[in-house]
């Protein structure tokens, strides 16, 4: 994984302010990455991990993202794309739109007041499970074949939308988007890269701290105030997400998922489970096999 996040240059202007476009991978190839512009990505086949912000999570088929405006994200393929041995593809459509989209209407125009609100939430990301998005999938998937007006009409269309959903799911932590746009620099980027690739190990604050040149005391109080909660939290947050995943996705027994998301009890891995779906692993598996 690459130590650094990647700028991408998106070719949005005034002739073309919004990028609506149908993808079909082997697999995605992106690393963790940003860009001026906001993103919607919805996937329509494929699964893996998606790291928005601070945040860890499966993804599957039907989800919907939203990226705001200078948010870190990566969206990871399964093993088995990666590997070369999935027998499906990666398949859906992104929109890309300049941050400043329709910026006088949507900030001042109280018809627009909701739609204010989901673009300032963009700042952490914001997940749409397949539950709650259907008719947002079907104007998603209509944008790609607008041009002009209509394209700008059909990402109001889209938006509005999108904003009357209750039921969605902000990604990163409250205090993420603050840091952001001007601490999102090499030390988050390399605590954020030496975390997503480690956080199956016993990863020590020393380790840490001496990674983006801190001591300890420095490096907890620096963490907890850009994200909100402290490292050992953090860790805990990918370690819960991949279990997420291994549940839904594998056929491991919960001992596996339990020794392949780095813990090292049963029972303390249910426990914390428990705690943070307010289901039990089994529980949780039943949710998506019935």
């Amino acid at each position: 994984m690459s130590n650094r996040f990647i700028h991408e240059q998106l070719p949005i202007s005034a002739d073309m302010p919004i990028i609506a476009r149908h993808y079909d991978y082997d697999m995605f190839t992106y690393n963790w990455h940003l860009h001026n512009e906001f993103e919607i990505i919805h996937v329509k086949e494929s699964v893996g991990d998606m790291f928005v912000a601070d945040s860890m999570g499966p993804f599957g088929p039907g989800d919907v993202i939203v990226v705001g405006h200078g948010v870190p994200h990566y969206l990871r393929s399964a093993d088995d794309y990666r590997n070369g041995v999935a027998k499906g593809r990666v398949k859906g459509t992104i929109i890309q739109f300049e941050e400043n989209f329709m910026a006088h209407a949507i900030n001042n125009y109280a018809d627009l007041s909701h739609v204010k609100v989901l673009l300032e939430e963009s700042a952490r990301g914001i997940y749409f499970p397949p539950a709650v998005n259907r008719e947002v999938v079907k104007l998603i998937e209509k944008m790609p074949s607008y041009s002009g007006k209509m394209r700008i009409i059909g990402l109001l269309q889209l938006l509005d939308v999108m904003a009357e959903i209750e039921d969605r799911k902000l990604l990163g932590t409250q205090l993420f988007h603050k840091s952001s746009s001007t601490a999102m620099n090499q030390r988050m980027e390399k605590i954020l890269t030496y975390a997503t690739a480690h956080f199956r190990e016993n990863i020590d604050l020393t380790t840490m701290a001496s990674l983006v040149a801190m001591n300890t005391s420095s490096f907890s109080r620096y963490f907890k105030m850009s994200f909100g909660k402290t490292f050992q939290e953090y860790i805990m947050n990918l370690r819960i997400g991949h279990a997420c995943k291994l549940l839904v996705e594998s056929t491991m027994d919960v001992v596996q998922v339990c020794l392949e998301s780095g813990f090292n009890s049963t029972a303390h891995f249910n426990r914390i489970f428990k705690r943070y779906t307010g289901l039990t692993p089994t529980e949780y598996r039943k949710q998506f096999t019935r």
